[in-house]
């Protein structure tokens, strides 16, 4: 686990950089991830959406695409919006220095105008739009709505139509200048990236850009938001909408225990061991409803810890959605998950689990993500391998008791239009 140590790049910008030198590798991941996302429309002042505005907008510079300068350099490159985070990506299997200027320049200067703002506006409602057509967009959106009402995690990262019309170039560089600073970075290089080299590279270029000068002195002057509104869950809620099946979800909200965030982390990793026990493909109960032909390959969940919110989310399509609510229902808020909770079949999870994380620190684009999310937990990606081997069997039992509270649950129905 020595190789993967993190080196710190010193650098007159002020920005966390570090690289993890991976010499066997040809490619190079990298990473510029802001501790802003979607979430951080709490305070009523910022529309919804802006955060994934923001990161269409980035890209757009005076004369040219930044997307453009990457092929340039033979580099590939993206960018996402999640609720806490925004992230700017490129790959490349050569000029790692030169790509690394490219990214550097995106996230350091900024060109909103009037025009570019309407075009990026009419292209994300169309993308809006499209989301909206799909009834696992629209079943999870009402979840998340039901599990934090009057909380920005209800609203789509995209936002919707009324809140992107209120988003012009002001709006976005203020935005900007809040949130986009320095510190609030993390930037990751994993592969064939050299530390020596990036460091003479950023030596060389800072002083010849004053924007980067510029961008160095930004401190951040506006907090984030950091714990969800914990106002009641909406407990079920039936809608109807274009399916060719009915769709059923459990949203269960777990609320923070004034957990600092490495033990966010922790609980991440809790709960995806708990869940997978419980509801995994080896599971008695998932094996039981199968049998039952009451799931099928849609049925799944999923762990969401971000800041101080955590939820787990149940989906599936299914032919007989009231029997399955019930017979789930049933199954989670009673002792029979805990019957489950054997210590051979934890071990074998616990082991599943740690093997994944071994073999994907192979992958240099999930090293670089990983390493950049969880600098913000504090922690390494080193460090996480011990975080799942002391989670122990006990752990799970006393969290399988805490969570399942039927004040957190929610249930959805979708059902197909006649």
């Amino acid at each position: 686990m020595d190789e993967l140590q993190a080196i710190r790049v010193d650098n007159d910008l002020n920005l966390p950089l570090y690289v993890l030198e991976r010499p066997q590798f040809n490619q190079t991941y990298a990473v510029a991830m802001v501790d802003f996302g979607s979430i951080d429309s709490a305070s009523g002042q910022i529309p919804a959406g802006s955060a994934h505005f923001l990161e269409h907008k980035l890209f757009a510079k005076q004369g040219f695409d930044s997307s453009q300068k990457y092929a340039q350099y033979g580099a590939s490159s993206n960018a996402f919006t999640s609720y806490t985070k925004t992230a700017y990506l490129f790959k490349t299997v050569g000029q790692v220095e030169n790509n690394l200027g490219v990214l550097l320049d995106l996230i350091s200067e900024p060109y909103f105008t009037a025009d570019n703002v309407q075009k990026e506006r009419e292209i994300i409602g169309q993308e809006i739009q499209m989301y909206a057509d799909m009834p696992e967009w629209v079943i999870e959106q009402v979840t998340l709505n039901n599990l934090y009402p009057q909380d920005a995690l209800g609203n789509d990262i995209a936002g919707d139509l009324t809140s992107i019309s209120q988003i012009d170039a002001k709006v976005l560089l203020d935005i900007y200048q809040t949130y986009y600073v320095p510190d609030r970075f993390r930037i990751y290089l994993a592969g064939s990236a050299s530390t020596t080299a990036i460091q003479q590279y950023l030596t060389s270029i800072t002083k010849q850009y004053p924007h980067l000068q510029e961008f160095a002195q930004r401190v951040p002057t506006n907090a984030i938001q950091q714990y969800p509104v914990l106002n009641p869950v909406k407990s079920m809620q039936r809608i109807t909408f274009k399916a060719q099946r009915p769709h059923l979800m459990f949203g269960l909200r777990i609320d923070p225990q004034q957990r600092n965030l490495q033990q966010m982390i922790i609980l991440q990793n809790q709960l995806e061991l708990l869940f997978e026990l419980i509801l995994g493909d080896t599971a008695t109960f998932h094996e039981q409803m199968v049998g039952q032909n009451l799931i099928d390959d849609s049925f799944s969940y999923s762990v969401i810890v971000e800041r101080h919110y955590s939820l787990v989310l149940i989906s599936m399509q299914t032919d007989q959605p009231e029997k399955l609510a019930q017979a789930l229902h049933d199954y989670l808020f009673s002792d029979r998950i805990l019957q489950e909770l054997l210590p051979e079949k934890f071990v074998a999870v616990q082991r599943d689990s740690l093997g994944s994380y071994l073999f994907a620190q192979n992958y240099m684009e999930n090293l670089a993500l990983e390493s950049a999310e969880l600098n913000f937990y504090g922690l390494t990606y080193q460090q996480m391998f011990e975080v799942l081997s002391n989670i122990n069997l006990q752990d799970l039992l006393e969290l399988a008791t805490n969570i399942f509270q039927e004040a957190n649950l929610t249930t959805t129905y979708l059902e197909p239009k006649k």
